[in-house]
């Protein structure tokens, strides 16, 4: 079967090849991809991947058809649509996954391979009929950022109705599927960017404030919301937003951390954050029973992830290096 699979140092390890189709095994299911999406992960995984492992099968995000059932699953059929919750043994709600499945918490993509391929073959317990109302590349699109900034808002950051959400740096997956949930649910949604078309298409999809990046935006925050400051931050970037992130925290606000895609070394003003009743708080993926509740509020507030570009499976390189330059809206996807 055709894939993206990385061996080797860095991006430039990363092709499209022929790789061996594995067999379904007991419990497992064998799916074939109709389309899978990129994620920030999967350039990490060629930066820090060892240069002498062998081939792995990159992606963490993939919808499509069920292909072929391994003993003892029998309630999916051959032909059943499905998406891939690439959390792997991490089955309810808890504070750090438990290991549930007796596998070990891991995330698909690596070491096990991942969905940038024609098929996978993967545990039962990995997938969840996909939502009728979606496309196959949305389908792809939300699973991955979907749970984390799900998690992010709900799990950690206790979102309520009519509170204040600050997401710096608008335009990834995630930032942009934070921003679509939070306004689902009701709340009031600060984004930044350096970019004025990213700002003009977040506020398209409902953004209440789109600033520039430039200058003191924690002040226009505050400024925004009377003095008081973001209930939530939702932080990915790292060293280049914190110092305006914490600024625009409110007394007891919750920054959640999920990124670090500039300088991951910040400061903190230990006073400050006692003082404020603050809580910064690391967080990364999701339950399987979370994976199942932001399906159910997906369909409920049909919310369709946005589509930045795709690439044919072929270009899956092209399409990595197009994500790491970092000039997208919202999700890229690959066709296969």
């Amino acid at each position: 079967m055709k894939a993206i699979a990385h061996q080797g140092e860095g991006l430039d390890g990363a092709s499209y090849r022929d790789m061996d189709r594995p067999e379904t095994g007991p419990g497992q299911v064998c799916v074939q991809l109709k389309a899978a999406a990129l994620n920030h992960r999967d350039i990490w995984t060629c930066n820090r991947a060892d240069p002498n492992g062998a081939p792995v099968i990159l992606g963490s995000d993939g919808a499509g058809i069920v292909a072929e059932l391994g003993a003892g699953v029998d309630d999916l059929k051959a032909g059943d649509e499905v998406v891939i919750n690439s959390s792997q043994d991490w089955a309810s709600q808890s504070e750090v996954p438990l290991g549930e499945y007796g596998v070990g918490y891991k995330i698909l993509g690596f070491p096990d391979h991942g969905t940038f391929a024609e098929y996978i073959v993967i545990g039962r317990q990995q997938l969840e009929p996909k939502p009728a109302f979606l496309d196959w590349r949305e389908a792809a699109a939300f699973c991955l950022v979907g749970l984390t900034t799900y998690r992010a808002l709900f799990t950690e950051g206790r979102l309520k109705a009519g509170q204040t959400v600050a997401i710096p740096g608008i335009g990834g997956g995630a930032a942009t599927q934070a921003l679509l949930f939070a306004k689902a649910a009701g709340a009031k949604v600060v984004v930044t960017s350096r970019a004025d078309e990213k700002l003009n298409k977040a506020r398209e999809l409902g953004a209440d404030l789109a600033i520039s990046s430039d200058g003191d935006w924690g002040q226009a925050v505050r400024d925004f919301t009377g003095g008081r400051g973001a209930d939530i931050v939702i932080e990915t970037i790292g060293g280049a937003t914190w110092k305006n992130s914490m600024a625009a925290l409110a007394n007891g606000g919750r920054l959640a951390v999920f990124g670090a895609t500039s300088d991951g070394m910040v400061e903190i003003d230990l006073a400050s954050l006692f003082l404020h009743w603050q809580s910064i708080i690391g967080t990364t993926m999701g339950s399987r029973e979370e994976f199942r509740d932001m399906l159910a509020f997906t369909e409920a507030h049909q919310i369709h992830p946005v589509i930045d570009r795709t690439f044919p499976l072929a270009e899956g390189v092209e399409a990595m290096r197009y994500l790491d330059n970092a000039g997208q809206m919202g999700n890229v996807v690959l066709d296969i």
